[in-house]
Formats: structure tokens, C-alpha cells, sequence
């Protein structure tokens, strides 16, 4: 017992450091959207070349998942780490410096290419230096940083923009993750190695591991209900959720904005929940059927109850946003399902899975939108939806949900929290 006490210290800290890379990436992530007005008068761009601008951030995120994955089993979470922190950094410097789209979008890409690493090392970290048992509890705990940074992140970033400008910010930020970078050299560890060697090989071969985790059909069922999971937070509190309340409710954006971060708030709170219920039961299923029916339940009730009045939709959205925890359950799944030297491979397509379902959900909503749009438009030009337009293109969400209560029930195996393999 004495000796577990600085086993679980140091793997506190080991696992706190790479946390904290986590929480540093979705900061950057969101940091255009409190400094647009300045990005567009110094950088010279419209709001389109703004949007196409910060999108680079995905372009690189959404591929790198695979890659990422791979090259953890290869060479370690340590390495990593630390590599990718420093190009995150370096993406943060390249913006601040930029004169220009072109400077600033390889800065964002960057940014994106070393943002790729940090959930799936962090949850590589947890599954080498934690008890098996704590694996959901924590990736829950993880999942809710991300959801904590996309309530209070902005805030303290706009004002310091506000007060030192943009530039200014952003170099402060690719400071701290010097700083960031040089602790997790300093002081991550691949694994504890009384318990984890790194045996070289079996990790010779990116390709053969992946075949290995892309043979298994679990792995593509649960990357499915994860996809079908995150998809719909990243359509709704991502981008067509304010909106679609303003023209229901005929609202501000402020008001469908408050609304709309309650998802936020479920999500805080459902992912370590699920998680500890997960592992209290010594199931996986039951949380995630549950967890895909409350998702179809709350969502189809307020995107299609006419007479639902306003300030119903907010314990909606959080029973949404609570739903939507079970997407980091699935890692505990991808964890029991395959062995410890695929494991980094096996969560980076999980993963891919899940952060692909905005970059093809957000732009398939927008599509659907001007097909079903019967043409018209505010005073400036600008085109307007109605709400059964909406109706119509965000069908797409609760759809989402039924393929994962479907998938849940009918398709993934139970594990009962142990390794099946």
C-alpha cells in the first residue's frame, strides 16, 4: 500500500502534464473566435477568408488522427509529446508573427498538426501508469477539461486581447507551450517499467497494427457509434444550434448562445459520470444504450416541438450534453478490445472517427440547407432559413442518435470493463 501512494503521485503528475497539453490545444483551437474583428482588419481577409483561415486548424487535426495513433505505438507517448507541444508552439508563434492569410493559416495548421497528439497521448498515458479500472473515470475527467475550455477558455483570452492586442496574446500562449513542452520532457515517462517495456518488436510495423485494429469488427462498430455520438454536439453547440434557435424563438444570438452552452455543461458533467457508472456496474453497453436513447429523446423534443417554450430547452441540452459523454466511453472500449502495443493505433482511428464528424456534418447541414432553402433573404442579401428548412437539414442529428441506440444494443459486444482479446 505504501509503495502504491508514489506510483499513483507520479503517475498523477505524469498524466497531469500531458492533461494540461490538452487543455492548452483546445485553447488554441478556439482562440480566432474572440479576436475576428482584429484577424480581419490586420490581416487584411473578409470573414471567408477568415473561416477558410482557422479551418486549417482541421485540415490538419482530422487526418493526423491515424498517424498519430501509429507513431505513439512506435515510438511512446514522451517523444511525442513533447515534439508536439513544441509545433504547437511554433504554430502559435507563426500566427503572432504573421502579416498576413497565408503566414497565419500555416500557423494555424500547424497548430493542428501538433494538437492531434494530445488526446489520444493522454489517454495512452492513463491506460500505461493507471489500474485498468480507473481508465473510464479519468478519460471522463479528461473529456471534461475540453468541456470546461469551451465555457471559461474565451473569456480570460478576449480580454487580455482587449487589453494587449491579438498579437501579443497569441505570443504569450506559444510561450506557455515552451514552457509545456519543456515539463513534459522533463518529467513524462512512458510508462512505469515494472509494468510497461517498450518492446520495439512488436511496433516495427505501422501498417501491420493497423490491420490488426481495422480487421476487428468492433473497432469500426464502436468508432461508428462514437462518430454518430460526437457528431451531433459538433453540429449543434459547433455551429447550426444559435441559429436554429434565433429563427425558432426569434431570439438574440446571446440568448441561443446561453442556451446552446448548456450542451457544454451535460458534457462536463456526463463524461466522468459515465464513466464511474461504467465502471461501477462492470458494464459498457448498458451506459452506452442509455446514453444514445436520452441523445434521440432530447434532441428530436427540441429541434421539433413547436409550442416547447424557451427556457425548456436548457435541462433538454444538458440531458444532451450528458448523452454525448459517452463518446469518451468508447475509449475504454477501444482499451479493452485490443492489446497494450495497439492500443495508441486503435484509439488515434477512434478518434479520427470522432473529430470527422464535424468536418463532414457541419458542411452536410449547410448543404441540406440550401436545398431545402425556398429562396429568401434579409435586407442585405444575406439568405434566411426557416425553421422547417431547419427541420428538414437537421433531421441528420436525431438519425445520428438512432444509428448509435441500434448500434448499442443490436452490435457492440460487452467487455464487463475487462481486456477481451
Amino acid at each position: 500500500m505504501q509503495k502504491e501512494k508514489p506510483q499513483l503521485l507520479k503517475a498523477s503528475i505524469i498524466c497531469f502534464l500531458s492533461a494540461l497539453f490538452f487543455v492548452y490545444e483546445f485553447f488554441i483551437q478556439v482562440s480566432p473566435g474572440v479576436m475576428t474583428q482584429d484577424l480581419m482588419r490586420d490581416l487584411g481577409v473578409g470573414a471567408g477568408g477568415l473561416g477558410i483561415m482557422s479551418a486549417f486548424y482541421y485540415y490538419a487535426y482530422t487526418p493526423m488522427q491515424l498517424p498519430a495513433g501509429l507513431l505513439y505505438d512506435r515510438f511512446g507517448p514522451r517523444l511525442l509529446l513533447t515534439c508536439a507541444t513544441c509545433v504547437c508552439a511554433l504554430g502559435a508563434l507563426f500566427f503572432g508573427l504573421s502579416d498576413g492569410v497565408i503566414g497565419a493559416s500555416a500557423g494555424r495548421f500547424l497548430m493542428g498538426i501538433g494538437s492531434a497528439f494530445a488526446f489520444t497521448g493522454t489517454l495512452l498515458l492513463i491506460s500505461r501508469w493507471f489500474p485498468s479500472h480507473y481508465f473510464a473515470i479519468l478519460a471522463g475527467i479528461l473529456q471534461m477539461l475540453s468541456s470546461v475550455g469551451a465555457l471559461i477558455g474565451a473569456e480570460p483570452l478576449a480580454h487580455a486581447v482587449n487589453i494587449f492586442g491579438w498579437r501579443e496574446s497569441i505570443l504569450t500562449i506559444a510561450s506557455i507551450g515552451f514552457v509545456i513542452m519543456f515539463l513534459i520532457g522533463l518529467i513524462v515517462r512512458d510508462g512505469p517499467k515494472e509494468h510497461y517495456t517498450h518492446k520495439k518488436i512488436n511496433t516495427h510495423n505501422e501498417w501491420t497494427r493497423l490491420k490488426a485494429v481495422c480487421s476487428r469488427p468492433q473497432s469500426w462498430i464502436v468508432a461508428v457509434y462514437a462518430f454518430a455520438s460526437w457528431g451531433p454536439v459538433l453540429v449543434i453547440a459547433g455551429l447550426w444550434g444559435v441559429p436554429f434557435l434565433m429563427v425558432k424563438y426569434n431570439i438574440a444570438n446571446t440568448q441561443a448562445a446561453a442556451a446552446i452552452a448548456m450542451i457544454w455543461w451535460g458534457l462536463a458533467l456526463g463524461s466522468p459520470a459515465i464513466g464511474f457508472l461504467s465502471e461501477r456496474m462492470k458494464n459498457r453497453k448498458t451506459p452506452l444504450v442509455l446514453c444514445a436513447s436520452l441523445a434521440l429523446i432530447s434532441i428530436l423534443i427540441v429541434i421539433y416541438t413547436d409550442m416547447l417554450p424557451y427556457w425548456a430547452i436548457f435541462p433538454l441540452l444538458v440531458i444532451f450534453g450528458f448523452a454525448a459523454g459517452s463518446q469518451t466511453l468508447t475509449f475504454a472500449v477501444v482499451k479493452d478490445n485490443n492489446k497494450p502495443h495497439t492500443v495508441g493505433s486503435a484509439m488515434g482511428f477512434n478518434n479520427m472517427m470522432v473529430v470527422a464528424g464535424g468536418a463532414i456534418l457541419q458542411p452536410f447541414i449547410g448543404f441540406l440547407l440550401n436545398e431545402f432553402w425556398t429562396g429568401g433573404r434579409d435586407l442585405n442579401g444575406v439568405p434566411i432559413y426557416s425553421v422547417t428548412e431547419y427541420h428538414w437539414a437537421l433531421a441528420i442529428v436525431p438519425l445520428c442518435s438512432l444509428v448509435g441506440v441500434i448500434l448499442s444494443i443490436f452490435l457492440i459486444k460487452e467487455t464487463h470493463c475487462k481486456p477481451n482479446y
